[in-house]
This record gives structure tokens, sequence and C-alpha cells, in this order.
């Protein structure tokens, strides 16, 4: 293992790549039997949490780790982990996360109006039907009424994903494309795969910027732990939103602020986050 270790080290980047895609590959070699019996279990909405709990720690985090092991003499450094964190960054990361909802609900109204050329009309047809099973699937995951169910849902749809899939994309993938294509070319690559292995085409284009967001706030601070959170609060605002509503409260759709009516917000929300992703630039990198 560890000739193979040295071997690895010292290779080219493109052989670093392939490996880390074969060694997800690897694992959802392992996983995909669990992936079937929880499909086949569609109400069973238990066992496609503990599935879902079992896949994203089996493809996402057990990967990158390994990868990291592997790829670098120092992983932890490498995947971003060890920097120390300063309050004052995470508020300002939350902060812009807020300001961000109307105008990226804005990006994701545009980006539904979407019509593919009519030689595209099978692809399309199975986009469409892709985004209301992940939405109907969503929908019955938030649904809990007690506060044990929603912290758990938090620590399931929020904590996990978030640590995970920036673990995965921005510290392991952003990674190895960073020392092989440059760090913007990388952000970019990165935020694409991101968006698209969630299988929501009707929401690619805000998903994308916002992944790219999450590539720009790891190279400008070099802390793994900032995209974290911006990535938990943009998923634990969603949860917390959808428990209140499913329990009676009357809010309004988090999804939908920013849009129709509230239009002028997701405009002014577009000026002040472009302004805001210069500000934050300029507090990391000063």
């Amino acid at each position: 293992m560890f000739y193979f270790k040295a071997s690895l080290l010292n290779s080219r980047i493109s052989t670093k790549l392939f490996v880390f895609l074969a060694v997800i590959v690897f694992s959802i070699f392992f996983i995909s039997p669990l992936a079937i019996l929880s499909s086949s279990k569609t109400e069973n909405i238990e066992m496609i949490k503990v599935v879902q709990l079992i896949t994203t720690i089996g493809i996402f985090i057990l990967p990158s780790f390994v990868m990291a092991y592997f790829m670098n003499e120092r992983p932890l450094i490498f995947l971003g982990l060890t920097k120390k964190n300063k309050f004052t960054d995470f508020a300002f990361v939350f902060l812009f996360m807020i300001l961000l909802i109307p105008f990226i609900n804005l990006l994701g109204e545009l980006n539904q109006r979407l019509i593919l050329p009519k030689a595209f009309a099978g692809m399309e047809a199975w986009m469409k039907t892709a985004e209301q099973e992940a939405a109907r699937l969503t929908e019955k995951l938030v649904q809990v009424r007690t506060i044990s169910g929603l912290l758990f849902n938090i620590f399931l749809i929020a904590i996990l994903p978030a640590f995970s899939e920036e673990l995965f994309f921005r510290g392991a993938l952003q990674g190895i494309l960073r020392d092989w294509k440059g760090v913007k070319l990388a952000i970019w690559i990165t935020a694409i795969v991101f968006s698209a292995i969630h299988l929501q085409f009707y929401g690619f284009v805000p998903r994308m910027l916002m992944g790219a967001f999450f590539g720009y706030l790891l190279f400008w601070s070099n802390n793994i732990w900032l995209p974290i959170a911006a990535h938990f609060v943009n998923n634990v605002l969603a949860i917390i939103f959808y428990y209140l509503k499913y329990n009676g409260y009357h809010l309004p759709d988090i999804d939908t602020i920013g849009t129709g009516n509230t239009l002028w917000l997701g405009i002014a929300s577009g000026a002040l986050t472009i302004f805001g992703f210069f500000q934050l630039k300029k507090h990391f990198q000063s």
C-alpha cells in the first residue's frame, strides 16, 4: 500500500483523476444494491433515509478521504480541513446565503422555462419525470411532525450532504482539477459536475452557480469549512421552512421568494449578490 501511495503521489494528474474515478465506481458497486432495494420500497421513508445515510458516507465521504490520503502527504491540509475558523467569516457567509435566496429562486424559475428542440423531446420528458420524482421524494422526506424528526432531517439533509458533497466536490475533485487545469477552470468544471450529478435539470443553472460560489469560497479562504457552512445554510433553511409549513404555520414557499409578485426582490437580491460576492472576495483576500 505504501508503495502504491508513493507511486501515485509522483504520478501525473490525469492518473490521479482516473484512480479517483475508479475509487468512486468501486464504492458505487458495493452501495448500488442498497439503492436498488430502497427504490423497490419507495413508500418506506425510514428505509430511504437509512440508505441515503449509507450511500452518502460510502460514495462521497470515504472516497474523498481515501484519495486525499493517496494523493497528498498531508491529506487533511489537501482537503482544507485544518484551517482555523473565525466567527466573522461564518457570519459573512451566513448573511450572504440569506441574501442569495431570492436571486437563486429567480434563476431557478428562468431555468424551468427551458424548452429543448423537438429532436430532444424524449430527453426533455425524462428530465421532467426525474425532476418530479426528486421533488416528490424530497417532499416525503421533509414531512415530519416532531422535533426529533426535524433534528434528524437537519442531520441527514443539511449537515451530512453539506459536509460530504463539499468534501467530495470542492475538497477532492476541485483539488485534483486545480493541479491539472488551474484554479478557475477547476472551479467551473466542478460546479458543472456538482449540478449535473443531482439529476435535477430544471435547477441546473442556479445549482451550478451556487457550486461555483462554493468553489471560489474555498479558493479565497483555503478553508473547506466555509463552503460546508454555506451549503448547510442553503439546505437547513429549506428544511425548517417546510417543517413549519407542514405543521400548520402560514409561511410563504421559500422556493418562490423572488419570483412572481416578489420579482423585484429577486432582482434586488441579484444586484446585492454580485456586490456581496466581490466584497467577500475582498474580505478573504485582504
